[in-house]
C-alpha cells in the first residue's frame, strides 16, 4: 500500500492537497443466479482519500459497510442518505462489512472484504476511538475484472477540529517517528 498525494484542488477555494491511501485487497465476488460463475477472489484495488495527512494520522480504524444498490432513480442521492442515516445513528442493515484495521494496517494493505456482483453502495467510516470521525461513500457496480474502489473521506462533524500532529506522513506515524494525538 502506498501513500498517494492528489493534485492541489482549485475552484474558488483555497488550494489544499488531499492525501490518499491506496492499496490492494482481495475482493471475493459471488455470481448471482443466472450469471456466469465466479472464478474465485478477484484482485482489486482501493483508494481512501483523506482530507489531510493530519486527519489520516488521527484516524484509529476504518470500517467498510456494503449495501445493496440504490432503488431506481436514487443513485445520485443514495450515498447522502446513507451518510445522513449514519450521522443520525439510524439502524442500518449492510449486506457485508469489513474492518480495514488501523491506519498502519491500511498502509500495509492487510485487509479484505467480500462483495457480491451487482450494484452496491460502499460506506467507509474512519473512527477515532469509538466515535465516527471521517465518512465517505460510493455507489459502484461490481463484477468480473479488477474494480477500483475509490472513496473520498470527509469530516463527520466540521465543528470537530482535526487534532494537531507533528507527523508529516502516515508512514512516519506508523514508524513512531512523530507524535500521534
Amino acid at each position: 500500500m502506498t501513500l498517494r498525494y492528489s493534485p492541489a484542488m482549485r475552484g474558488g477555494h483555497t488550494s489544499k492537497v488531499a492525501r490518499g491511501i491506496t492499496g490492494v485487497f482481495a475482493l471475493s465476488v459471488a455470481a448471482l443466479a443466472c450469471t456466469a460463475p465466479a472464478e474465485g477472489p478477484a484482485t482489486a484495488s482501493y483508494t481512501l482519500t483523506f482530507p489531510s495527512t493530519q486527519a489520516a494520522v488521527a484516524t484509529d480504524s476504518v470500517q467498510l459497510l456494503v449495501f445493496d444498490g440504490p432503488p431506481a432513480g436514487q443513485r445520485s442521492t443514495y450515498c447522502q442518505s446513507l451518510i445522513q442515516g449514519r450521522k443520525r445513528r439510524d439502524p442500518q442493515r449492510p449486506i457485508a462489512e469489513g474492518t480495514l484495521g488501523n491506519i498502519c494496517e491500511l498502509l500495509q494493505g492487510r485487509r479484505s472484504i467480500t462483495i457480491d456482483y451487482g450494484e452496491k453502495a460502499v460506506l467507509a467510516i474512519g473512527q477515532r476511538g469509538a466515535q465516527d470521525f471521517l465518512i465517505g461513500c460510493v455507489v459502484q457496480t461490481f463484477g468480473e475484472g479488477d474494480p477500483l474502489l475509490d472513496v473520498d473521506l470527509a469530516l463527520v462533524d466540521v465543528g470537530q477540529p482535526v487534532p494537531e500532529t507533528d507527523c508529516t506522513s502516515v508512514s512516519a506515524a506508523c514508524a513512531k517517528e512523530c507524535t500521534r494525538r
